[in-house]
């Protein structure tokens, strides 16, 4: 007979301890950890995500994605060094960043044909 504990229940700000502590859970397949955790750190996580992508339908979506990754990677948090805000804020940030540069690459002018000047040296070959 295995006995089933819910993890505690966090108000307020959450020691990295109680973080982890719900890592743990969330590890284990505990959607009430997740919502846990999600509500002691959503906040900071969304704030980090527009502060580099100044769009909110983006961020949200960004803050959506960072918590998917999150949830069916909790397992790899142990290997991480720092508390699980940190981990789950470098995620947002990564992603944060790869949608930038995805933008950046959508909307970059391709080189047209006569747009490239090469050396004279070059051309007379």
């Amino acid at each position: 007979m295995s006995i089933h504990h819910d993890p505690p229940r966090l108000g307020g700000d959450a020691s990295w301890g109680a973080e982890a502590d719900l890592m743990t859970h969330i590890a284990g397949g505990s959607q009430t950890a997740f919502a846990q955790l999600y509500d002691l750190t959503c906040t900071r996580v969304f704030g980090l995500i527009l502060s580099v992508i100044d769009a909110k339908a983006a961020a949200e979506e960004i803050l959506q994605d960072t918590y998917v990754h999150a949830w069916s990677h909790a397992r790899e948090f142990t290997a991480f060094q720092g508390s699980p805000c940190e981990w789950i804020s470098e995620i947002a940030r990564r992603r944060a960043d790869e949608r930038i540069h995805s933008i950046a690459d959508a909307t970059a002018p391709s080189p047209r044909d006569g747009d490239f000047d090469a050396p004279l040296g070059l051309l007379s070959a």
